[in-house]
């Protein structure tokens, strides 16, 4: 039986006005995800920059350093993301606040400690703070979507905290590519100090235009802290939706260390080896993502014109995440009753093939366009691809399973950057003429790798379609 036209519209419609009616707290937890995660890409996406240029460390270990940075960041999702569940939502959104505060101060701090041992081991130790307090903030705020809305409002949660997180690393890149460019004229004595305006306030106590944007970041984490204190009382925690369970198995799970890890291990998706080729197959292209900071900002910045390179955000940070923030909560809307399989699918070929357009060599028309339809096929499966590895699981163990299926993930930040940086310096080396660049075949090597995600997916859809007939109809149907 099919849908009727006006039966599809008021789906659609009720899709965006259903949420309205969950709890508040649903928005709280939502804002704080977001304003964090904006941060976190407005570093990120210098980070490179920060390691291999203000420090001096080179493309290759700068390269290493971010990938092991980001790998960390999944790895430590499946310990400390799961533990800090067990302690409630609000005490464990304060603490990997307060972790990440912490951890961006000594990152802005380390450029003027003396000696290049001591920043050395500051900005790895600030690195290794920051991590551990984003691995707890991630999957406790994907159980916090769950906690505070229903199976009929679930799949737009997940769309939400998805777009609206994009559109923060849209105000961010504003931020970041008004401030970058104007700190380091001022640096460099290129233009005129104007008294009392926020640039030349930054540029007193920053050495270069990337570190005024990570003092940026670390205000927008502080007022993200106190703003959380401030409103997410203990009784707005209270009003949920579907209450989780994951306090009371902590309290109440007494088995030895073993046992739990043996049950880790052998219970749940580990055992569903359907799902286990599922993520990890989305493995390839998944590598584009982590080269939207390892290699995209170098790229620019080295491939183009000034007047390009000097608005890279807008081109790495506007373009995808504005698409995101509209294209997901449409594409959730249009498509959460569409098989997650056949969306993961279209999804991937959708963000693998514009790769291709990148390999004739730097072009300011095909680098936009590959950053649109790149994005496009992102809003078509990235939440919803979320959204299943949450609700398949069972009550108490959503950071788990979130952390699982961000393994893929971890493996893709790990590997792409032990090859990124050696890439960039051999095909796109610094102060190298552009004409000399051969940028083209660095992203033919990557549009391949991306390619065998899609076409692995499709190859083994009858094997892993065969294992989804006992998911909820409402995800797979």
């Amino acid at each position: 039986m099919t849908t009727t036209a006006p039966s599809a519209l008021r789906n659609f419609v009720t899709s965006f006005t259903d949420i309205l009616k969950c709890p508040r707290a649903l928005w709280f937890v939502i804002g704080a995800f977001v304003v964090d995660s904006a941060a976190y890409f407005g570093v990120l996406t210098l980070m490179t920059t920060y390691l291999s240029t203000d420090l001096g460390w080179g493309d290759k270990w700068a390269g290493v350093t971010v990938s092991v940075f980001t790998m960390l960041i999944t790895l430590l999702m499946l310990g400390l993301g799961s533990i800090a569940e067990g302690f409630g939502l609000r005490r464990a959104i304060i603490a990997a606040l307060v972790l990440t505060v912490v951890g961006r101060l000594l990152y802005c701090l380390a450029p003027g400690l003396a000696g290049a041992p001591l920043v050395t081991v500051a900005v790895i130790v600030s690195l290794m703070v920051i991590a551990s307090g984003e691995a707890i903030l991630q999957p406790v705020c994907y159980s916090g979507i769950k906690q505070y809305t229903d199976e009929k409002t679930s799949s737009m949660g997940y769309g939400l905290i998805y777009a609206v997180m994009n559109l923060g690393i849209v105000g961010i890149a504003t931020l970041s590519s008004w401030i970058r460019p104007a700190v380091q004229e001022l640096k460099d004595g290129k233009a005129t100090e104007q008294a009392g305006s926020l640039v030349s306030w930054l540029a007193r106590f920053s050495g270069t235009g990337v570190q005024a944007v990570n003092w940026v970041c670390l205000g927008v984490t502080v007022l993200t802290l106190l703003v959380f204190l401030a409103f997410f009382t203990r009784k707005t925690e209270a009003a949920k939706v579907r209450p989780d369970t994951a306090e009371a198995l902590r309290q109440t799970n007494t088995a030895p260390l073993s046992v739990r890890l043996k049950r880790y291990f052998t219970e749940g998706p580990f055992s569903n080896t359907r799902f286990i080729f599922f993520i990890f197959m989305l493995l390839p292209v998944r590598t584009l993502f982590a080269h939207q900071w390892l290699t995209m900002p170098q790229y620019i910045m080295r491939a183009y014109n000034k007047d390009v390179a000097d608005h890279m955000e807008w081109l790495v940070n506007w373009i995808n995440p504005g698409i995101i923030f509209f294209g997901v909560p449409l594409a959730v809307a249009l498509t959460r009753h569409i098989n997650v399989y056949k969306m993961m699918v279209i999804g991937t070929l959708v963000s693998a093939l514009p790769t291709f357009l990148l390999c004739g060599g730097p072009n300011l028309t095909r680098l936009i366009t590959y950053f649109v339809i790149f994005s496009i096929g992102e809003a078509l499966w990235s939440a919803r691809f979320l959204e299943y590895a949450s609700e398949l699981a069972p009550p108490g163990r959503v950071a788990q399973y979130m952390g699982l299926a961000n393994i893929p993930w971890l493996l893709a930040k790990g590997t792409t950057g032990f090859y990124s940086g050696w890439m960039l310096a051999n095909y796109c080396p610094d102060k190298t003429p552009p004409a000399e660049l051969r940028t083209g075949t660095m992203w033919l090597i990557y549009s391949f790798v991306a390619l065998s995600s899609p076409l692995g997916l499709w190859l083994a859809r009858k094997w892993v379609m065969a294992g989804f007939h006992h998911k909820p109809a409402t995800q797979l149907a």
